[in-house]
C-alpha cells in the first residue's frame, strides 16, 4: 500500500467517522422517534466489525490473494 492509498482510507475514515456522528446526533435529537434507527445502525455496525475481524485473521485468504493467478 503507497502513500497515496493511506492518505485516501483515512480521509474516507474520518469521513465516514464525521458522518456517524452528525447521524447519531440527530438520531438522539430525535430520541423517541429514531430509536428504531439507531438499534439498526448499532446492529450494522456489529456486523461490519465481525467481518473486518474474520478478514484479518482469515490466513487462506491472504494465500489465495496472494498466489493464485485469475
Amino acid at each position: 500500500m503507497d502513500t497515496f492509498e493511506k492518505i485516501g482510507y483515512t480521509l474516507l475514515g474520518v469521513l465516514a467517522l464525521l458522518w456517524l456522528m452528525a447521524m447519531l446526533t440527530g438520531m438522539v435529537i430525535a430520541f423517541p422517534f429514531d430509536l428504531v434507527g439507531l438499534v439498526a445502525l448499532v446492529g450494522i455496525g456489529a456486523l461490519f466489525m465481525k467481518v473486518c475481524k474474520e478478514r484479518l485473521v482469515n490466513k487462506e485468504d491472504d494465500y489465495y490473494s496472494k498466489n493464485v493467478e485469475r
